[in-house]
């Protein structure tokens, strides 16, 4: 902030006519970098022209069928690695362990720091050695199968073996980001934390969802508002024992890591876990809070699986015919965060 001061002497006298100084212009809040997840890199040029500019970010998922998918020879890419580097950063998310090869009691006794060195050591190799590395994630609910849920302890354990095998590879600079689900799920996500010497992001995983979803037949526009604002609401102060994004901003400063977003989006209607649909509101509300907290909100990754209920993008990219194509939410996403 700048201010703006009057320097006289002491036998200085005022004028009669007083320089006036214009007002600085603020600088606008700026808007955290933004990424993408489509699960078909083939898909990203044409993604990035339709969103106007090339991605901040570009996420991927590996297999975890076995120890092999881990192996970059077997990585689930149709681009070369060069390309996706090209001028963004890397989103990397896997899984712990394959759970048809071995468990977490392994993983946290070391027997597989192994083959963490190694998959560092290939990362390092192949331009991804600061790649934001994402392992462990929604940990909080049942359904994750490297999950901390009845065991925290030994989720803790195995987090910091595979970090510590992973941070010792020579030229590794990983950020390793925590990511639990949002909301309280199945446990006290915060029991899971590891420490902040072994985290470097907090990330989160976020839906447009809610108790009124889905819409009742009979629901009428007003209805339809409603319920996505009460949504909207739950984003923001939790669902369950308040673990919203409130909380978690709060959490990340106290911690002074940066939040982001891993994984995000509104939801088509027919999905198992129904969301509000094509749902603009979610987006702006989302873009507003982040410019409001921008001071801790590093980057969000919009989930766009091309075959799957939260793609937003060109129509021509969309591979499902189980969901609808949400056409508003993706020009509301491109005019947010793209240059159309």
């Amino acid at each position: 902030m700048t201010s703006q001061t009057a320097s006289r002497t002491e036998t200085s006298r005022p004028t009669d006519t007083a320089t006036e100084t214009a007002e600085p212009t603020p600088t606008p809040p700026k808007m955290p970098d933004v990424g993408i997840y489509l699960g078909a890199d083939d898909s990203l040029p044409a993604w990035e022209e339709w969103f106007g500019r090339t991605a901040d970010y570009y996420s991927f998922a590996l297999f975890h069928d076995s120890w092999e998918d881990y192996r970059l020879k077997n990585w689930p890419l149709e681009l070369p690695l060069e390309q996706l580097l090209d001028c963004r950063k890397i989103v990397f998310s896997f899984e712990m362990f394959p759970s048809s090869e071995t468990d977490m009691e392994a993983v946290a006794a070391g027997e597989h720091d192994d083959k963490y060195r190694l998959l560092a050591s290939e990362m390092v190799d192949n331009g991804l050695a600061s790649a934001c590395v994402r392992t462990g994630w929604e940990f909080n609910g049942r359904w994750a199968v490297d999950g901390a849920v009845g065991r925290p302890e030994l989720y803790i354990e195995a987090w910091k073996r595979v970090v510590e095998s992973m941070r010792s590879v020579d030229g590794s600079d990983f950020s390793f980001v925590w990511a639990p689900n949002i909301w309280k799920k199945h446990m006290v996500p915060t029991d899971a934390y590891p420490g902040d010497e072994w985290v470097d992001q907090v990330g989160l995983t976020v839906y447009d969802k809610g108790d009124g979803y889905p819409f009742p037949e009979d629901c009428d526009d007003q209805c339809v508002s409603d319920r996505r604002e009460s949504a909207w609401d739950g984003v923001l102060e939790g669902r369950e024992a308040n673990y919203g994004l409130n909380f978690w901003a709060d959490f990340a400063r106290e911690h002074e890591k940066p939040l982001v977003f891993p994984e995000y989006g509104v939801t088509a209607d027919g999905w198992q876990n129904s969301g509000g649909g094509d749902n603009t509101y979610f987006l702006e509300q989302f873009a507003d809070w982040m410019l409001a907290n921008n001071d801790v909100v590093e980057w969000h990754n919009l989930w766009g699986f091309v075959a799957g209920p939260h793609y937003i993008g060109p129509e021509e990219l969309y591979r499902s015919e189980k969901y609808p194509y949400l056409a508003e939410s993706s020009e509301t996403f491109r005019q947010l965060f793209g240059e159309p």
